[in-house]
């Protein structure tokens, strides 16, 4: 779901949802491990979120004990109870050692401090209002800790391939002073590992737009750095972004058309078969079209440009600019010739007279605009263009036309699509080879798009879809493509998402456009995301893409073997009771939807947004958002009145937080990475529990007839039992459960292997 608001929930009146009196579950967890006149220290699995002031836990632990496979990643909360202020608390961590002397170094075991963020209008009636878990800033030094809180850290150890597998110990040292306590912490390490690339698919969107903004970025290679740090975040998070390569397209060039803008039209024309239509709708920019070729010209010669026109509107104004450039192709702005021409609802011939260019100028061109051009672009209308002529006037001689196809007449098989794969090979060779990333959203230029609220068809080198010359050209051009894909290794990770969430009234319009793909390239794999999986337009897909709450497994069981691939998504739904993403919201939500994920024979999950910080339809352009402050995801697009304020859930799109605490007086240049969420973290967990299970059932499959009573309890492991899940909306909220049952795959799994 690119950009959602078919779930915009109805506007509550705000004191009815902060006093709702349906907190989340409370919840008994953790284990003490010390305690003295200072300060009390316990600790809980990485699976759960730590609020403010959640008790101090009865179970004992004297030690801190993780267990996970080779090559993955495993969280534990460490929490400070102080009884009194404790300055400069220091936290320092060791490698963790074998008895064979193998060793998980210290650099491998990362601390973060987990951060509230205030929440005032709850997600919905299961949330509350408050102080809720979510940021994770690096541990970067001496902090104050406060009495009567909670202060969490979240550590991570990062086991790395092939790590021997076995009891490692360590600890964890917690100073402030005088005062210090050695934490024990012993990891079990598995006799298997995960895979280096991840098996589930996924898509979260990650458009550079606010990175750029919010990282206060100014070149392009600054952009690519910092998103590059980005994806490398979703790498290790097993995660792919929607659009890794959007920094990195491939152009594609159509020549023979000699023009760049606007839509080649069969009506109204002057005269033979085409015109040139330009409309500007834009209240902020100057939509034109150009004669791409550049003209020589010489001095002292007079020339004469004329042409036919049209104007939707009587005597509305258009805009006619000639531009001249020296030797080197610079622009000689100051020789420049721009007029403003009066149209009319009938085709008007009209001209413009260069009575001689300056001597420096070698080389002209024009660009034509449908109304009058000002600095701000505010101005709109729409225009036609027809048999536009250009020659010298020279006494006694007969002027020759110095345009090609100056009355549109071109022929497209005489066109040739030529594509530069160069930029987007180099992401590509970046992001599909180095990171591994398996599925990545390949743009089409001219494809066209639209939502269930709106759409646009697509225009490829002007001529618009369903005309023979954008089939034509749209063939050529997707046929290379293809051929690029499958000659580098690519094929088959691609998915064309260009259509989000259709109604009914929609599928004509999106099965023509999939026709079209499959026509031109039958191996492309086309995407969609639906409401209900099942054929009603899912049969020109190859990958169908739910709204979590509208999952049928049923369906899916049905679907699979005949080829088809499932995803599911998250976003501003579903709400409470079902499976969620939002930050007041259980914490075993996103871990169980990975469960569920496996259990309903899905291959992939999406989310729309990971960085969504800020909304331009309820926040002016110069102000930014600070998710810092304000966790609400507010409504962007789909014909919301600007300044209207419709809320979405609070961290709907929004997994990761920009460095920038301040965007709005902040201006430093940040070169760095995101910072991590609570929910992030957990995701990545459910993500890993999906490899145990793919494991498992690998070891399963290939067990020999003397393992035949260990395969078949596998089997029955596989099939996740009630007391864990029986929908996405009628589950367990205790991430423990999830824990103790993932224990049992991890020792079935040693035992298999």
């Amino acid at each position: 779901m690119k950009n959602p608001l078919r779930l915009l929930p109805t506007i509550i009146p705000a004191l009815a949802i902060l006093f709702s009196s349906s907190p989340l579950p409370a919840l008994d967890y953790g284990y003490l491990l010390a305690e003295d006149q200072l300060c009390t220290i316990w600790w809980a699995e990485g699976a759960f979120k730590v609020m403010r002031t959640d008790p101090i836990p009865k179970a004992k632990k004297n030690t801190i004990h993780i267990a996970c496979a080779g090559n993955e990643y495993e969280p534990f909360l460490l929490v400070l109870r102080p009884k009194a202020r404790m300055e400069s608390v220091r936290v320092e961590t060791a490698a963790l050692r074998h008895p064979s002397g193998f060793e998980i170094p210290a650099g491998n075991i990362s601390v973060c401090h987990v951060e509230y963020v205030r929440i005032t209008v709850p997600t919905d009636s299961l949330g509350t209002a408050g102080e809720w878990p979510d940021p994770l800033p690096s541990y970067d030094g001496p902090f104050t800790a406060y009495p009567g809180e909670n202060y969490p850290l979240w550590i991570t150890v990062r086991v790395p391939p092939g790590a021997k597998p076995g009891l490692y110990t360590g600890n964890v040292t917690l100073t402030s002073g005088n005062w210090e306590k050695e934490v024990p912490l012993s990891l079990n390490v598995w006799n298997f590992s995960l895979p280096e690339k991840a098996t589930i698919r996924s898509s979260f969107g990650l458009p550079s737009q606010h990175v750029k903004a919010y990282h206060n970025l100014e070149t392009r290679e600054e952009l690519r750095k910092v998103m590059d740090l980005y994806f490398q975040n979703l790498k290790d998070h097993r995660v792919c972004p929607t659009s890794p390569l959007e920094l990195y397209p491939m152009r594609v060039n159509v020549s023979g058309l000699n023009w760049k803008g606007g839509e080649f039209v069969t009506e109204p024309v002057h005269a033979g078969r085409r015109a040139l239509k330009i409309a500007d709708n834009e209240v902020d920019s100057n939509i034109e079209a150009r004669y791409e070729d550049r003209i020589p010209g010489e001095p002292n010669i007079p020339y004469k440009l004329s042409w036919y026109a049209k104007t939707e509107a009587e005597n509305q104004d258009y805009t006619v600019l000639l531009e001249c450039q020296n030797a080197e192709g610079k622009s000689l702005l100051a020789r420049n010739v721009l007029k403003i021409y009066k149209g009319s609802t009938e085709w008007k011939q009209e001209s413009l007279d260069v009575k001689s260019l300056s001597p420096e100028t070698k080389w002209f061109s024009f660009r034509i605009f449908p109304c009058f051009r000002n600095n701000g672009g505010s101005t709109s209308g729409t225009a036609y263009f027809d048999d536009f002529t250009l020659a010298a006037v020279l006494p006694g001689s007969e002027p020759k036309n110095m345009l090609k196809n100056g009355d549109f007449e071109m022929d497209v098989e005489e066109m040739s699509v030529d594509i530069d794969f160069s930029e987007f090979d180099k992401g590509a060779k970046r992001y599909l080879d180095e990171l591994g990333f398996n599925s990545f959203d390949l743009s089409l230029e001219g494809m066209g798009t639209g939502s269930f609220y709106s759409r646009e068809a697509g225009m490829l080198a002007g001529f618009k879809q369903g005309t023979p010359e954008y089939d034509n050209l749209f063939g050529r051009y997707l046929s290379q493509v293809q051929d690029h894909l499958e000659k580098n290794g690519w094929l088959g990770k691609e998915y064309i998402y260009w259509f989000d969430e259709p109604d009914e009234k929609d599928y004509p319009f999106v099965r023509e456009g999939m026709n079209r793909i499959r026509k031109a390239a039958s191996k492309l794999t086309r995407f969609i995301t639906e409401h209900q999986p099942g054929p009603a337009i899912m049969d020109v897909s190859e990958i169908s893409c739910t709204i979590f709450d509208r999952v049928d497994p049923k369906i899916i069981a049905e679907l699979v073997p005949q080829g088809r691939e499932f995803w599911s998504y998250l976003c501003t739904g579903p709400k409470s009771p079902w499976v969620s993403l939002f930050i007041d919201h259980p914490a075993v939500n996103l871990r169980i939807w990975l469960w569920m994920t496996y259990q309903f024979r899905m291959k992939g999950i999406l989310v729309w947004r990971a960085n969504y910080w800020t909304s331009s339809s309820l926040f002016p352009p110069d102000v930014l958002q600070n998710p810092w402050q304000d966790p609400m995801s507010y409504v962007v697009g789909y014909g919301v009145p600007y300044g209207q304020v419709n809320s979405w859930g609070n961290g709907d799109g929004r997994f990761l937080y920009p460095p920038n605490r301040d965007p709005g007086k902040d201006k430093t240049k940040y070169l760095c990475g995101p910072v991590n969420s609570i929910r992030w973290e957990i995701l990545r967990e459910g993500i890993e529990d999906y490899e145990y299970f793919v494991l498992l059932e690998k070891a399963v499959k290939n067990a020999g007839p003397e393992k035949r009573a260990l395969a078949e309890k596998g089997r029955e492991l596989l099939d996740f039992p009630g007391s864990l899940f029986k929908n996405g909306k009628e589950y367990t909220k205790n991430p423990q459960d999830l824990l103790d049952y993932r224990q049992k795959i991890a020792l079935l799994l040693g035992e298999l292997r």
